[in-house]
């Protein structure tokens, strides 16, 4: 990408010289104009805020035109680069899915226990069209950070697109939150999709979707990346379309979150799909048939397509297991996937492909169970829905930090109420409700640095 060295002066009291990028790549390979650059103003006060501003805005023939006192300090923070969507082509032609099938969600669609919980993937792309009969009972409010207006709808086809597929491999309680952070050509600042992304974990989102890229890194959007991840929300993007290695690419190289190639129908890489050391997890990406703007369908080709079978397996996985972390999340995807190319990771597929069609349920107890060593305490039966638990020990305790307490059913971890009085040595537990009736329960116990106890019992 070529590149010219800019002098910026501020005002007439600071200057600086900033390296500034002239153009990135749209979908259609034409050139557009890289022509705002993110600053962080700090007024008198030390308050910080961050914006984007037009370049011409900060070049030495034009004054500085942002609403602030000559006195606040202005620093450039870098140049507000342009992504593009990851679409390779679009077919006229309607062909039937064999994606789906394929990545085997409708067995596991079958298999999760039903449950009034929702889990929310928000899509940060074109916007979706939310009025689309394949969609609309799927949808929660999102965002236009383009128009800046709560109006997400798509005015180009590509997000409507990946929201189809993850409406098509989930279960009704996974919602899509549309948020538009790229224009009607598939283009978008960095400055808006970072926007995008704290938009989507300040409101409940548990897993962000991201199909495009850009040539140059980006530290603005790797903060948002840094805080969604912090906020145990999963970050899921697809890897590009040009043939070439994801380390050429932002966020395609960022290694902390999950990176998505692309196959066909033969299990092979797609032609398109971009590979490399970031490559986590690979899913069908050729001919995929899904929803576009205006109550239509279309097949197409792209990682994009790719990323969102992720992002959906991994929102019915968080409603199986809605205590875990995302690392967690992450480890149980690439254990549901068929492995090839080389054995293990590799730097085409990752793990292998996407493929849940043997998925068995989830269970917390089991899963406690299989973890780690346990002493394994005597089972109860025809518990009452309102027993208190007391928990007795050997010796005095500092503090109740000391132990913990977790209560589990099969699905999910239950609040409790600990009582404890050390000084008798012995913690009360009790459920903030009842228990259900005729239902396994599993008690655990962990001292610090100590053993760990398993106790299961069933309900009246």
């Amino acid at each position: 990408m070529r590149s010219m060295l800019v002098k910026m002066v501020l005002g007439c009291s600071l200057s600086l010289v900033f390296f500034f990028p002239n153009i990135a790549l749209s979908s259609s390979g034409e050139t557009t104009e890289t022509d705002r650059v993110i600053v962080e103003i700090t007024d008198k006060e030390g308050n910080k805020e961050t914006k984007s501003i037009p370049v011409d805005e900060v070049q030495p023939k034009s004054t500085f035109r942002i609403s602030s006192s000559m006195r606040d300090q202005i620093n450039i923070l870098q140049p507000d680069y342009i992504r593009t969507i990851d679409m390779a082509q679009t077919t006229d032609k309607y062909t039937k899915s064999w994606s789906v099938k394929r990545v085997g969600t409708e067995g596991m669609k079958s298999k999760i226990a039903s449950t009034d919980e929702e889990v929310i993937v928000a899509v940060i792309d074109t916007g979706i069209d939310y009025t689309h009969s394949f969609l609309k009972e799927r949808m929660i409010d999102g965002y236009d950070f383009v128009d800046n207006d709560s109006d997400p709808m798509d005015e180009h086809f590509h997000g409507t697109h990946v929201a189809g597929i993850i409406v098509e491999s989930t279960t009704s309680n996974i919602k899509i939150m549309p948020i538009r952070a790229l224009n009607h050509s598939g283009n978008g600042y960095d400055s808006n999709i970072a926007k995008g992304i704290h938009f989507a974990v300040d409101n409940g989102a548990s897993i962000v979707n991201m199909s495009f890229q850009g040539n140059e890194y980006s530290e603005h959007l790797a903060q948002a990346i840094d805080y969604a991840l912090s906020k145990n929300v999963l970050v899921v993007v697809s890897s590009g379309n040009l043939s070439d290695d994801t380390a050429n690419y932002y966020p395609a190289s960022e290694e902390k979150i999950l990176v998505v190639s692309a196959t066909d129908q033969t299990d092979q890489i797609a032609s398109f799909s971009n590979t490399g050391q970031s490559i986590d997890i690979s899913a069908p990406g050729v001919s995929v048939v899904s929803s576009v703007p205006g109550e239509k369908y279309a097949a197409l080709h792209g990682t994009s397509m790719a990323a969102p079978y992720v992002s959906g397996v991994a929102a019915m996985l968080m409603l199986e297991a809605p205590t875990s972390s995302i690392k967690e999340i992450e480890k149980t995807l690439k254990t549901y996937v068929d492995d090839k190319g080389v054995t293990n990771w590799d730097p085409l597929y990752g793990e292998g492909i996407l493929n849940v069609s043997n998925y068995k349920k989830y269970s917390l107890i089991s899963s406690a169970v299989s973890a780690s060593e346990y002493i394994n305490l005597p089972e109860h039966s025809n518990v009452p829905l309102d027993k208190t638990w007391t928990i007795l020990f050997n010796q005095v305790f500092s503090d109740d930090s000391t132990i913990a307490v977790k209560l589990y059913t099969e699905n999910y971890e239950i609040p409790i109420k600990l009582t404890p009085n050390l000084a008798n040595k012995k913690i009360m537990v009790a459920p903030i409700e009842n228990y259900q009736a005729n239902t396994d329960y599993l008690l655990e116990i962990q001292v610090k640095n100590g053993e760990r106890y398993l106790m299961r019992f069933t309900t009246k």
